[in-house]
């Protein structure tokens, strides 16, 4: 009898740690899947923010694209409107001077005539 209730017992204590063990072993494969779950989702999280960084950088690239364009077309439309208001303040300045020397020629070829004259 005390054969038979000791290999009882001794059974009852090496089912009971089998158990332990497979309910241990069930455990660590449950984290182990919910941490692959986990690093999948953050995985599929951190690709859609680089996605949506990427995408609004490349945005604010195209709209500083075409902001520097517009300042440089406009700084060479007003750069030419200068220079057409400096050739002409040029033209002008180059007319008045000739005019003045054409009729101080004029007044000096008069005087001289009259000079000649006496």
């Amino acid at each position: 009898m005390k054969k038979l209730t000791l290999l009882t017992v001794l059974t009852a204590t090496m089912l009971t740690t089998a158990s332990a063990n497979f309910s241990f072993m069930g455990d660590m494969m449950r984290d182990m899947s919910d941490a692959a779950k986990e690093m999948r989702t953050e995985a599929t999280d951190g690709m859609k923010e680089m996605k949506s960084d990427t995408i609004d950088a490349a945005k604010e690239i195209k709209t500083e694209g075409i902001d520097a364009a517009k300042e440089v077309k406009s700084e060479g439309i007003d750069g030419v409107k200068d220079m057409k208001d400096d050739l002409n303040d040029a033209a002008e300045e180059a007319k008045d001077d000739a005019s003045d020397t054409a009729s101080e020629t004029v007044d000096k070829t008069k005087e001289l005539k009259e000079e000649a004259k006496k």
